[in-house]
């Protein structure tokens, strides 16, 4: 995957706000719609797979987020955040890194080309790309990119974090019991609103019925807020919301349109999400301490159990969401 060099990106970085520029390069830069993918090492899936989705928050300290999901026992993961060359993080390759380590193969696409350093690290970027992988030691077939729209949110004029691109999947096609399953990681758009975040899922699901139909998968960080995010900065109303309803932060479906979005293509989620916080908001300087529910497994024609929340040991912000599913045995 060939990524624009460092002089490029500076010369970017001194036109935000140019959303034509930004338009041209979104179509003309091939590693934004490329996957970078290296062959796996095992065999088909068969019987109940254990499936785990991590936003891995940069991948900052990549071998503990290794060990971590390696205790996590997954087939298949499906990662988001995740730098190649990037001084914040060593400018490691994290996704073939993550790989290497865990034995698995990757398919790793690009969300954003970062203009600048954010969240520290010393030096330069010497790549600059940072997105979402699939992880697994079996064959993924029919790999690609998904752009999901909302592109240039992060190329305004004063952005704190510049960068070209917008959000995506990654997605393919796995065998499990003889069976295609479609799979996707994905990390829907925190600058924009819950009918933003709809019509992004939208994309992603149309995008998995081309590859055909019958069972899948969907994980990621779907930034399920439950409330705008400026109601979020406000103590009293987060105290009132909590109010009128105790679980609107830990299961907050009825609040977020994707959900219908995920239902009509025939996807559900009760038995593959645990009804619990998955990030604490804390850090970034939310009121009231607001757990948050934003990362999520959804299904569709599959069996799911064992569903869990695994705490990340400070790794990111974001803790681990994992089920075990199998698709289900035919009746003769």
């Amino acid at each position: 995957m060939d990524a624009p060099p460092a002089s490029d990106r500076a010369r970017w970085a001194e036109r935000l706000g140019d959303l034509t520029l930004h338009g041209r390069l979104l179509a003309e830069l091939n590693c934004l719609h490329e996957i970078e993918l290296e062959a796996p090492v095992g065999a088909p899936l068969k019987g109940w797979v254990r499936i785990a989705a991590w936003n891995a928050a940069r991948g900052r300290d990549w071998p503990a987020a290794a060990s971590l999901l390696r205790r996590c026992r997954a087939d298949l993961l499906l990662l988001s955040e995740l730098d190649w060359g990037m001084a914040r993080t060593g400018n490691a390759d994290v996704p073939r890194a993550l790989s290497e380590s865990l034995q698995t193969g990757y398919g790793f696409g690009v969300e954003f080309i970062e203009l600048a350093g954010e969240d520290g690290g010393d030096g330069d970027n010497e790549v600059g790309l940072h997105g979402n992988a699939i992880l697994t030691a079996t064959q993924l077939e029919q790999p690609e990119v998904v752009r999901l729209g909302g592109e240039g949110a992060w190329f305004t004029a004063g952005s704190t974090e510049p960068r070209v691109g917008g959000r995506v999947a990654v997605i393919g096609t796995i065998e499990v019991e003889g069976t295609p399953v479609r799979v996707a990681s994905t990390h829907l758009e925190n600058m924009t609103d819950p009918d933003g975040r709809a019509a992004q899922l939208s994309v992603l699901l149309e995008a998995l019925d081309e590859l055909g139909p019958g069972p899948a998968i969907v994980g990621g960080d779907l930034n399920t807020f439950g409330a705008p995010v400026e109601d979020l900065a406000d103590r009293a109303v987060v105290r009132r919301m909590r109010e009128d309803d105790p679980a609107r932060f830990s299961w907050p479906v009825a609040y977020e349109p994707l959900f219908e979005a995920a239902r009509a293509h025939g996807f559900e989620w009760a038995d593959a999400n645990v009804a619990a916080p998955t990030t604490s908001h804390d850090a970034v300087g939310l009121p009231d301490h607001v757990p948050l529910k934003l990362d999520w497994i959804l299904i569709r024609g599959l069996d799911a159990r064992r569903a869990a929340v695994t705490p990340c040991d400070g790794l990111s912000d974001h803790q681990v969401v994992s089920a075990a599913v199998r698709v289900p045995a035919r009746v003769s």
